[in-house]
């Protein structure tokens, strides 16, 4: 049984829908699926369904309710247990959208991006549009703008400016006196080469917040319009930066039916390399290429995807990676020194290794290596 939230209310079995009732039972299964796996009191449900002022047959009425529930649902969709009821949904929407949200939590921007995009597709318009929740429909319309807002942090940090300003405009309109998006247009707008646009839409931020709540922008409005003035170069686009890095050129070396295999190679080495990656893109011919900030942190993603790859695709692939520090320029396109010794690197490395260079070898603390002509072969790291 599938149970979605993020939109009107749906149940689903083997692909079929399952009509519920409208009113209060349909508002009961709500309440039930938002604490999914939790008991939830008969007292705090009766608060939610009737407010401060049920009637005096609400006990009751709650007990037909989830009556009838069962007779939808099956007897054992929901458990009674005191002080209340349970409902232990295989599968609710909102918990999945709450995983991916918590897995973007600390990771990467590329990977952080790909992980709030999937959580934010989940949602098929406003959540419980059709059931009379307005404190709970709130609430998950809160989780969402707060995934939206996080989405576009990471965006953010990967550099990119012009492409968010539609977006960001839209969502200004939307909720006019939420200064983080206000503050993230800004940025976006100075990106898109738009500077005189940016600071226009901070003194539109700062009419709106003194109109309708009295109060002048906050510290990061005024930190951006700051730095927006003074041309600070933490607003550069990313594709004016130059940084020390290491890289990870890693051969997915796909065997047989390529068309079959490649793309499912690649997922998991972006995958496995974008948990702590600054980046991830597809490199030249059958490669993916990874950027990150610590010698280490490269080495255990290298190795890990290696392995991964090697256990789930079999002898469909033959992957091998190459790394080196040094000078990399974050643009469009990943480029510089590191990327072509990394790629260089890769032809040292046998199927199933990995191979740095003495750089990078040198910036480890954790990993362990045998030494092999001008490079090191990464035995183990931690």
């Amino acid at each position: 049984m599938q149970y979605a939230v993020l939109g009107p209310l749906e149940v689903r079995d083997a692909g079929r829908t399952i009509p519920v009732a409208r009113g209060k039972p349909r508002a009961l299964l709500a309440l039930l699926l938002l604490e999914s796996g939790r008991v939830v009191p008969s007292e705090r449900l009766i608060d939610q369904l009737w407010g401060e002022d049920p009637p005096a047959t609400a006990a009751t009425a709650l007990q037909v309710y989830v009556s009838k529930l069962r007779k939808t649902l099956g007897e054992d969709a929901i458990r009674t247990q005191p002080p209340g009821y349970a409902i232990d949904a295989g599968h609710v929407d909102v918990r999945t959208f709450e995983q991916l949200v918590a897995e973007a939590q600390g990771a990467a921007p590329a990977r952080a991006s790909e992980l709030l995009r999937e959580a934010l597709s989940l949602w098929r318009g406003a959540p419980l549009g059709d059931v009379d929740l307005p404190v709970e429909r709130a609430r998950l319309e809160e989780l969402r703008l707060g995934a939206v807002e996080r989405r576009i942090d990471a965006e953010l940090a990967l550099g990119q400016g012009a492409e968010l300003v539609a977006d960001l405009e839209a969502l200004v309109a939307e909720e006019p006196l939420r200064e983080a998006f206000r503050a993230q247009l800004m940025v976006a707008l100075y990106r898109a080469d738009r500077q005189a646009d940016a600071l226009e839409a901070y003194r539109e931020a700062r009419r709106t917040l003194v109109e309708e709540l009295g109060i002048e922008p906050g510290n990061r409005l005024q930190q951006v319009e700051q730095a927006i003035l003074r041309h600070d170069v933490a607003l550069a686009p990313r594709d004016e930066r130059t940084t020390t890095a290491t890289v990870v050129f890693l051969d997915l070396g796909t065997r047989g039916e390529v068309e079959s295999v490649a793309p499912r190679a690649a997922a998991l080495a972006t995958e496995e390399l974008g948990r702590v990656a600054d980046c991830v893109e597809a490199g030249l011919a059958d490669a993916m290429v990874g950027v990150f900030g610590s010698a280490d942190d490269a080495i255990r993603a290298g190795l890990a995807a290696v392995a991964r790859l090697k256990r789930e695709l079999g002898p469909s692939v033959a992957p091998r990676a190459g790394l080196s520090t040094g000078d990399v320029s974050l643009g469009p396109r990943v480029a510089g020194v590191a990327v072509v010794l990394a790629a260089r690197r890769v032809r040292q490395a046998e199927p199933g290794e990995v191979v740095v260079g003495e750089r990078t070898a040198a910036a480890a603390c954790d990993c362990v290596f045998t030494p092999r002509g001008d490079g090191y072969v990464a035995v183990r790291s931690g």
